[in-house]
């Protein structure tokens, strides 16, 4: 049997595919993996704004509760028009 000294060229070009095919993907991953990873970030920073707005609708409607409790209180069996202020 004679020893082969060098690859064909169709299984060097092959070779050279399948190196290019991976440095693509591998290229592709790092992308990705650096979009995920902003994409994150920006989620982070939307859900603590959410968290705050969450926060101060549920103070406003503990100051609307307060508020009317008061007003019940200080007029009771009257009716406010929210437009004058006028009770009847």
């Amino acid at each position: 049997m004679v020893k082969a000294t060098k690859i064909t060229e169709e299984e060097l070009a092959e070779v050279k595919q399948l190196q290019q095919d991976f440095n693509i993907i591998t290229f592709q991953i790092g992308e990705l993996s650096i979009q995920r990873e902003l994409a994150q970030k920006q989620l982070r920073k939307i859900t603590e704004e959410f968290n705050s707005f969450v926060s101060s609708f549920e103070k406003i409607q503990l100051k609307e509760t307060e508020l009317i409790d008061r007003l019940k209180n200080a007029y009771p069996e009257q009716i406010i028009d929210l437009e004058t202020g006028e009770l009847s």
